[in-house]
């Protein structure tokens, strides 16, 4: 008898595609790692089961741990509010998802509706005149106003952590296990293609599983010729950059999302330092480019029409970079990218899918 005893024991192990029409003439070899074939759709089940392993052992950074009758809160706009939801259906954890306001209010999305079926209590976050003043939001809103909405729902699931004993907080954003979780895309990567790595990279919003790639490759000795961040264009949410390339010494953390987390009292995010300036801190990625939406949506169609893979607009931007880089490097060498996710979550959005961290 062959069989799993859990849905958690099916993350992973996704197999690794070459890219043989929309990569025929790209120069280099382009290799997707089907990442959206994971149980809830996409590359977080393995942040998300990492994360909340971490919980259950008090893996935390205030120590908390989860118990019995506690439950598990996380904020999320996309992919990782279905993967934790998942995640802790399947462990028999209560779960508490908060999505943001700015992409939810009226109908709801298709996201929302594939979050409420792992059966978690799914709320829509907090109005920022919850916890900042009119002059805070008139101040904040010029800055980058859906920025707002985000650290609303974070400060939604802090002030719940802090009146609720047995309960935990994920928050990706600052979770080393949420980095700790996707090492083993990077080592089965490395495995699947021998070794041979000549670029790799992904859309980086917390940066862990880009970071988390790069670690799985160096414990096998490999550091790999390019490493290259994807992200939106017109997103200055946790990073900043002038035009559509830049090289490690022209990005930089913004200093919005302190400023407002500072002002809304969200402590841990003043104090704490995120995933992605530990990957920064670290040496990766050695360039970042921003794509638009336009790009990302029309290369996801392309993937979906000429390759049978049935992915959303982050795929579709992290192929577009792969192959320009693939020009660039020539025959020969190996690029390596991820399908984020299943485009079955936009579908409420269709055909307007939007690229967004």
């Amino acid at each position: 008898m062959n069989y799993i005893n859990s849905i958690t024991e099916a993350i992973g192990h996704t197999p690794l595609l070459k890219l043989n029409r929309v990569g025929k003439d790209a120069g280099a070899n382009v290799f997707v790692k089907l990442e959206h074939l994971n149980p809830s759709g996409s590359y977080k089940d393995r942040m998300a089961l990492s994360m909340v392993e971490a919980a259950e052992r008090g893996d935390t950074w205030n120590g908390r741990k989860y118990e019995k009758g506690g439950c598990i809160f996380e904020a999320s706009a996309g992919n990782t509010a279905p993967a934790v939801s998942m995640v802790c259906a399947a462990k028999g954890i209560p779960a508490k998802i908060f999505l943001y306001r700015y992409q939810v209010e009226g109908e709801k999305t298709a996201r929302f509706k594939i979050t409420e079926a792992f059966g978690p209590e799914v709320c829509i976050s907090s109005d920022p005149s919850v916890y900042l003043t009119p002059e805070q939001i008139e101040y904040f809103k010029k800055k980058d106003p859906s920025l707002m909405d985000v650290l609303s729902a974070k400060m939604d699931c802090q002030r719940l952590e802090d009146d609720n004993p047995g309960s935990v907080w994920l928050d990706q954003i600052y979770n080393v296990y949420n980095l700790k979780g996707q090492i083993s895309l990077g080592q089965e990567i490395y495995e699947q293609l021998d070794g041979q790595i000549d670029a790799i990279g992904a859309s980086a919003s917390s940066g862990a599983s880009l970071y988390g790639m790069c670690l799985g490759l160096k414990e096998h000795g490999l550091r790999p010729e390019l490493v290259f961040g994807v992200c939106p264009k017109a997103s200055e949410q946790y990073l900043d950059f002038d035009g559509d390339e830049a090289d490690r010494k022209d990005f930089r953390i913004t200093n919005v999302k302190k400023e407002l987390a500072e002002a809304i009292g969200l402590t841990k995010w003043v104090t704490e330092e995120p995933v992605l300036k530990l990957m920064l801190d670290d040496g990766y990625p050695d360039k970042f480019f921003r794509v638009s939406t336009e790009e990302a949506r029309a290369m996801a169609n392309r993937l979906c029409k000429e390759e049978g893979i049935f992915c959303g607009m982050s795929s579709g931007a992290n192929v577009a970079v792969a192959l320009k880089i693939a020009k660039r490097l020539g025959p020969g060498k190996n690029v390596v990218t991820t399908i984020v996710d299943r485009r079955d979550r936009y579908l409420s959005e269709t055909p307007n899918e939007i690229y967004v961290v």
